[in-house]
Parts: structure tokens; sequence; C-alpha cells
């Protein structure tokens, strides 16, 4: 779920290139894919292009393995489509590597625009500043029942690249998604009733929220403040800020278990974009302390601190650190690859698009005290200045699939691809080469079918799995166990263990893995007995001596 909000320094020296490549149109499939250099043992293929799909800002795949985007022709000043932006459906019928059909699923005059979509059962939720919009799907499995829902509303940055952004179904049953801060900083974040949302800490939510902790907000850091990240249940109560103080954060996406990550831009031309560990109840600097003060005031408060450090206010008590600075970009669509298609360099790392430098990178998190510490290589680089890469998802086979927004410049609201006639957009397939896709279809009438679907690379189906699972009793909880205890994947054994969680026995899994031998398990565990509510002080007690830092931030947090 995403769209482009691009380095200005791309902007101030782009302009005479993008005037010249848009006299002459996007390159063709065959120049952009030639362009690209991928991944050693990897290969890059045209899965689908205009003129059946135009401007992606977002994408999923379903169950089905079908591709859904969020197309925008009608972006800040690009008012090229009077009847309105499309969600449209994309399916590779002939199982031949390409797109063979497209299928409108919604549109509408009030779709304008949107930066975000995931498709999980028969809901299609969609972001889209001041909503997040819930569709259900007929029976046809192609068009709404009709008009969508809200689940929630009262964001601003209309039609805005910082403003709501994607939704993504975590691995505790809860749903994760995000805003950048035009999303929030003038906003009264409210429910489907109209009542404003009041999260975990007795908070309303927004710019306009005047409830602090339980008590009328008063003055300096009474408040969140910027970019938000967010947690609730699938019914929208349970509402948690997860992080504050960010700038225009993109998509926030969730390992099993449970971390979370996303990426953030800078104020443009500044080479600082960074991609953050979500650490719960962070502050990640953005604005300083002192009446919310801009980086460049505060710059000096800290004799020789980087450009980057003082950006974000890194030297500042109480600040998050960053995960990773990447220097100047655009960053858009992330996602954690929990496959085996791909290869082991790119397993259980973070995959993430980057539309300024043209390009899709891995990002490999490894602990580092109570954090972590980051190294970086390219999925996809690009020498086409047209390939800008907007989102990235993961098949039902494991391959990643890369939504292109495909435009000669980005950055500054503005669009260079403004010919209605010759209007690109485009997606790529990465995969081993000759991957041929296979049919593949889930069993969720039987208990190895939902586990089957829990483990699969793709969220649409884990999804599906998840849900039979939670309900499916004793049966269920057998099998889960029988995960949790044999499987030598451990990413897989925390998918189980936050469904045993939730069992009549759940307080007596999660003991069970405070003791596992993976730090990961146990941080999961704790993450797990705060879920169904245990007596943390006693769990903490129980883990003090734990070797572990990353056990400690943990316990730290639960308090």
């Amino acid at each position: 779920m995403r769209t482009i909000a691009l380095l200005s320094a791309f902007v101030v020296f782009g302009v005479a290139w993008s005037q010249d490549m848009k006299k002459t149109g996007a390159p063709t499939l065959e120049a952009s894919v030639k362009a690209m250099k991928v991944l050693d043992g990897m290969e890059v293929t045209a899965w689908a292009s205009e003129p059946g799909l135009i401007n992606p800002t977002a994408m999923d795949i379903d169950e089905r393995g079908r591709v859904w985007v969020t197309e925008s022709m009608n972006y800040r000043g690009s008012k090229m489509r009077p009847e309105g932006d499309r969600i449209l459906i994309m399916e590779d019928t002939d199982a031949d590597g390409k797109a063979d059909s497209y299928k409108v699923f919604y549109q509408d005059k009030s779709i304008i625009g949107p930066l975000g979509i995931a498709v999980l059962g028969d809901k299609v939720y969609v972001a889209q500043s001041p909503k997040m919009l819930m569709f259900t799907i007929d029976s046809s499995g192609d068009k709404p029942v009709g008009p969508p829902e809200v689940l929630f509303d009262g964001f601003t940055g209309v039609n805005h690249d910082h403003g709501l952004h994607s939704l993504m179904f975590g691995p505790d049953g809860r749903f994760y998604f995000n805003s950048g801060n035009d999303g929030v900083n003038g906003a009264q974040i409210k429910n489907s009733k109209g009542e404003p949302i009041v999260d975990s800490t007795g908070s309303e939510v927004g710019g306009k929220g005047k409830i602090w902790r339980g008590q009328p907000r008063g003055g300096a850091g009474q408040h969140y403040v910027q970019g938000m990240a967010f947690r609730c249940n699938p019914d929208g109560t349970g509402f948690e800020v997860l992080g504050h103080n960010f700038r225009n954060n993109y998509e926030v996406a969730s390992d099993s278990f449970g971390t979370a990550w996303q990426s953030d831009n800078d104020d443009d031309g500044n080479q600082g974009v960074r991609i953050n560990y979500v650490m719960e109840g962070g502050n990640f600097g953005y604005v300083g302390y002192y009446k919310d003060s801009s980086w460049g005031r505060d710059q000096n408060a800290y004799p020789g601190q980087s450009r980057q450090e003082a950006h974000f206010h890194q030297r500042d008590p109480g600040v998050v650190p960053n995960l990773l600075c990447t220097g100047g970009g655009s960053p858009t669509g992330i996602l954690v690859y929990e496959g085996e298609l791909l290869p082991e360099s790119v397993r259980g790392k973070l995959i993430h698009c980057d539309a300024g430098p043209n390009v899709v990178r891995v990002y490999a998190p490894t602990p580092a005290e109570a954090g972590y510490k980051c190294a970086s290589a390219d999925l996809v680089k690009s020498s086409d200045r047209w390939f800008r890469p907007a989102d990235v998802c993961v098949g039902v086979q494991g391959e990643v699939y890369i939504a292109d927004w495909t435009d000669p410049g980005v950055g500054g609201h503005a669009t260079g691809d403004k010919d209605p006639a010759s209007i690109s957009g485009r997606i790529y397939r990465v995969a081993p080469p000759g991957f041929k896709p296979a049919p593949s279809k889930i069993d969720l009438s039987s208990v190895k079918g939902q586990i089957d679907a829990l483990l699969s690379p793709n969220l649409a189906r884990r999804y599906l799995g998840y849900q039979k699972l939670v309900a499916g009793g004793a049966d269920a909880a057998k099998e889960l166990s029988d995960v949790y205890k044999t499987s030598a994947n451990d990413r897989h054994r925390a998918r189980a263990l936050w469904l045993l969680a939730r069992t009549a026995d759940g307080a007596k899994h999660v003991q069970e893995a405070l003791k596992d031998k993976s730090v990961d398990i146990r941080v999961c565990a704790l993450r797990a007995a705060r879920l169904i509510k245990m007596d943390m002080l006693a769990v903490a007690k129980e883990m003090l001596n734990d070797p572990s830092a990353a056990v400690a931030r943990e316990l730290c947090l639960a308090m």
C-alpha cells in the first residue's frame, strides 16, 4: 500500500532528463527488463503492463494467486480519469507467467489515489485518507456486494503521499498499518461509529485529540506527534499506537515473531531515508521535544553530529535508534520474506522498494544487544529511470511481485507520465530462472489444509488458515502443538505459538515457550503472554535471569 514521495534532489537535477524522457514515453517492457540487474540466482520477468494496468500505487495477492492493485490516474494535479480511480484484479489464467485477465473490482469518483490494499478472506481493505475502507467480496469473487464500509475515519492528508497507508494481517491475529505525518497531524481518528479512537494508553489519536492518558490534554509532550504506526483487532477495537514521530512511514510489516519494521522518508534532499525496527511505544525523533522543534533548529545541540543523526534527533534522550540509513530516496512498500522459493540470502529478510534510486533492496537485520544492526543488498536494481517500484508482495508459491508506478521522475507530488493515450504501469515477477506457476489450491475443510495455509509464504493464505485454526478446538490445537514441537523453522513455530496461546491451555503453552532455546521464540512468547493478559510481573520474575538483551527489552516494554 503506497505511492511516491521522493527526494527533491532527484527532482532538482532530474527536471531536464525527465522532460527529455517524457517526450519518448516509457521504455518498452523488453527494454525495461533488460535494464534490470537481479540478485544472483534469480530472474525478473514482466508480468503485467499498460494498457491493462495504469499507475499502480499498492498491491496485494489473494489466496488464489490473483494480483489486486489500486491505481491512481487522479494523483494530485493529474486528474486524468473523471470517472474515478480503479481497484483491479489481475490473473494469469493460462499459467504462462503473464497476466491475461484484467478485471475492474471497483471504480468510483470517490476513489482518488488510494495508497493501500489488503485482501483478507472475503474482505478488501483500501487505505485512502480520510478513511480506511472495507469492501465485502460477492459470491463471484470479482465484485463487491455494494459500497464500502468504513473501518476508520478522520485521517487528514487527502490525496497526499503522507496520508493513510497500508494494512497487513499480523501473526497475532491483529491488523498493522500506519500513516505519514500529514495523515495525522490535523486529524481526529474515529471508529466506524464516528466516535474518537481512544488507544490502549487512554489517549485520543491525532493532532486534534483532546485526551492524553485519560486526562485532558495539556502542554508539550502530552500528545503523539507526526507519522504513526498502529495495531488493532480486525473489528477496530484494541487500538494501539506502536510508534510515533515519523515523517512519512510507508507500510509497516510484521514478521512471524511479531516484530514490526518499516521505512521512513527524510525532508527531501538530506540523504536521510531510514529503515526502522518499530519498538513498541517508541518516539522516532522526526521533531524535537521543545515545542516539536525541527531538526534544523536543534542540529547544533550536539556538535559534531551528522546531518542524518540530526535529522531524526538520534542523540536526544528517549529517541529510538535508526536501524539503517539508506541515503537519498523515496521509500515505499516493504515486506518480510518468509518463503523458501528465493535463495537463503533473502529468507527471513526485509524486501523494500525505493522508487528514487530505482531499486528493490533486501535488508538483513541481525540482533545487536537490545536492538538490531542491518546489512543490505540489491534484489533488483535498474538503470531505467522510469522504474519506480511502489509495492512488493509474495505470491502463493513464494515468488515475489513488484508494482512499478512507471514515471520519469517522482517528488514534490509531481508526475511526468500524463498522456492518457500512453500512460504506463507495470508489474514484474522475481523467481528462480525457469520458474513455472503451478495450480495451487488450499483445502480449508481439513486441519491439515488449514495448517498448510498458515505456513504459506502468502499472507492471504495465512489469514485464512489462522481464522479456521483459531476456531478449530482440540483437533486444531493438537496439530498446532505438533508444528511447534517438531518444525525446524522457528517462524512456523511462532505462527503456531500465537494460535496455541489463544486456546484453553494458552498460558501453559506460553510458559513452555518462555523456556525455549530460541531467543526469537522466547520474545514471541513474551508478546503472546501480554496478548492473553498473563500476570506479567510473575512472568518477569521468572525471566529476570534470561541472558538475552532482547528478552530484557520485551520485559521492559511489558511493564
